[in-house]
């Protein structure tokens, strides 16, 4: 693994789709998925990046890892440049970054055994072939807590617990610096999310790797993350470590997303003060003046229509993107 301090470093990048040459070659309207966003995340540091579906999380995902290329902005991995990057430099830099989508079953090919695709990134990368190879891989299967005997099955023989466990293990195979899961366990059985967190947890004490951990349940995000960022309509509007942010949420809407989440405790659930939206998502591509999120706020005043609030420090540490919080 690289030794620079920082495993990612975003410095305002932003991300619009549409415009000129659309359909027909007309003009159709912008869509500002991503608006100007900073971030870092340290070694072995797990950032959690939340929101609901449509605020970005996703493009900024397929931005760091040069799937997407931003209109302004910077996107540093271990200290090298994403943006602008030549393809042989992109193909060096993916070495230090590894995605873990969603569905399992979409991730692995039916056709190639369990072996075969954990082995691939060694083999096209020259790191290990022939029984240097055959020994990598029993042993990146063992690292995830399946057997070496499973690298002759395909995908179709394993449960989806399994198959994530595959998917992460092909991830770790060139020993990268960070590991972007893009909602890793929403797929799975809610008595599998608890194995497949806590072996992403034990596998970052071992290895040191750091995750950006895509999700919009904060009940898996209590579990795993050291901090939290919250995304609306592609810009953050807070950031704080992991005991802040649950402890004392500051913004309207990531109170809104707590009072979302339901207690085990039914007594509790009762008691829980509920903060209700009103309205529906704006469309990214007709974003609301000032605070994009003042049309559906509780709180709302006129400043809030006029004037885009910055992430402002508090004294606990968090950063908060409000006129009223």
């Amino acid at each position: 693994m690289s030794e620079h301090q920082n495993v990612l470093e975003i410095r305002d990048v932003a991300v619009h789709f549409g415009g000129r040459g659309g359909l027909l070659g007309k003009s159709g309207p912008v869509v500002k998925a991503v608006n100007g966003v900073d971030l870092d995340i340290a070694r072995g540091e797990t950032v959690a990046l939340v929101g609901e579906s449509g605020c970005g999380k996703s493009t900024l995902s397929n931005t760091i890892v040069g799937l997407q290329a931003p209109i302004s902005g910077s996107v540093r991995i271990s200290g090298d440049e994403v943006v602008g990057a030549s393809r042989r430099q992109l193909n060096d830099i993916r070495r230090k970054v590894q995605m873990i989508f969603q569905d399992p079953a979409l991730s692995l090919d039916p056709r190639a055994t369990v072996g075969a695709t954990i082995g691939e990134p060694l083999i096209v990368r020259g790191v290990a072939k022939g029984r240097a190879l055959k020994e990598r891989v029993a042993t990146l299967l063992q690292q995830v807590g399946l057997r070496p005997e499973h690298a002759d099955r395909y995908p179709h023989q394993f449960s989806g617990g399994q198959r994530q466990r595959v998917v992460i293990a092909r991830a770790l195979a060139l020993e990268p610096d960070l590991l972007i899961c893009d909602e890793p366990v929403s797929a799975l059985d809610v008595s599998v999310r608890a194995q497949i967190l806590n072996l992403l947890v034990a596998l970052q004490k071992r290895t040191g790797v750091s995750y950006l951990f895509v999700s919009h349940d904060l009940g898996v995000v209590r579990h795993i993350c050291d901090r939290v960022v919250v995304m609306y309509l592609g810009r953050f509007v807070e950031m704080a470590d992991r005991d802040t942010f649950f402890a004392n949420p500051k913004h309207p809407y990531t109170k809104a997303l707590m009072s979302a989440v339901p207690e085990a405790d039914p007594e509790v659930q009762r008691a829980k003060q509920r903060f209700i939206l009103s309205g529906e998502l704006p469309s990214p591509s007709n974003i609301p003046s000032g605070c994009a999120f003042h049309t559906r706020c509780p709180l709302a005043t006129e400043i809030c229509s006029k004037e885009r609030p910055e992430l402002t420090p508090r004294a606990d540490g968090a950063r908060v993107a409000c006129h009223h919080a």
